[in-house]
């Protein structure tokens, strides 16, 4: 699409539906008691996105700022860490990530710049940031069913599904997500180091759309203790004096357990609105591969 032809789109329909959405999500977790913060776009750290194989290829973007080397944000996964840790026990955030990829991956559900519904809780485990999030989705089907006039899942709880149970029958999620008419988890998933894992088993959990949608929502209980944080990072390759800040807090014994979770904005309204391409969603699209023109 060219510039004319961006502006030239009926997006009302699509943002109308992302108001209520959002209204929606907000409005659950501050009747929840969490509390709202502002999001950080620029840090000396953020998300590594490695080893996770689906974030293989993305590198963070730079820039200096007075002098110091500062990332945007893939996510906020650490700074939510960092919130917990300074006491606050239930947080959200609508956090722009910033995630270029080093290849196309215009699949339609892909975008470099999206928002997610970040949050975290002091002391969780995956089985409460799971009910939770069913509830926060059952619920928003239901409201989606009045905005819309169309049906939605029914569900009150999805089935879990192990990551290699997944890979075993399906492939991949995405090929689990075709086959599917109500979400599912997907829980065990070799990841990065601030997922917990204990055993051999990861606490973590990612929610996939049916009717080929795909995730809509990643997250797990977190790493807290520096000795298994460090040993994660080294084994992955990755460079400690880029996490140096996160490293000295978790060494002075200042991370408590928690767990949380990030929820696509831009997907979930894709999803509601029955859209086939995340652009459809997005006033100004921002797609892998495809260079922006406003």
């Amino acid at each position: 699409m060219n510039a004319v032809e961006i502006v030239s789109r009926d997006v009302s329909p699509a943002l109308e539906l992302q108001t209520k959405v959002l209204d929606y999500m907000t409005d659950f977790f501050v009747k929840k008691g969490f509390k709202w913060l502002l999001p950080v776009m620029l840090s000396p750290i953020t998300d590594p996105l490695w080893p996770d194989p689906a974030g293989e290829g993305i590198k963070p973007a730079e820039v200096e700022v007075y002098g110091t080397k500062m990332r945007l944000t893939h996510s906020m996964i650490l700074h939510k860490q960092l919130a917990i840790a300074m006491g606050l026990k239930k947080i959200f955030i609508l956090s722009p990530n910033i995630r270029l990829e080093s290849r196309s991956k215009d699949d339609g559900r892909h975008a470099y710049e999206f928002t997610q519904l970040d949050f975290e809780i002091e002391g969780a485990k995956m089985k409460d940031v799971m009910e939770l999030i069913e509830e926060l989705i059952h619920g928003l089907f239901r409201k989606a069913e009045e905005w819309t006039g169309k049906e939605f899942p029914k569900a009150r709880h999805f089935k879990v599904f192990d990551y290699k149970e997944i890979l075993d029958e399906f492939g991949s999620d995405e090929k689990a997500s075709q086959e599917m008419d109500e979400p599912f988890w997907v829980v065990n998933i070799p990841r990065e180091f601030y997922d917990r894992e204990v055993d051999g088993y990861w606490r973590n959990y990612d929610l996939i759309l049916p009717y080929g949608y795909g995730e809509v929502s990643s997250g797990g209980e977190r790493e807290w203790e520096y000795e298994k944080i460090i040993s994660k990072i080294r084994a992955a390759g990755l460079s400690e004096e880029a996490f140096r800040p996160y490293l000295e807090i978790a060494k002075a014994g200042k991370l408590k357990p928690s767990a949380g979770a990030g929820i696509g904005v831009e997907r979930l309204v894709r999803f509601i609105a029955g859209a086939k391409h995340i652009a459809e969603v997005q006033p100004f699209p921002r797609i892998p591969g495809i260079p922006a023109v406003i």
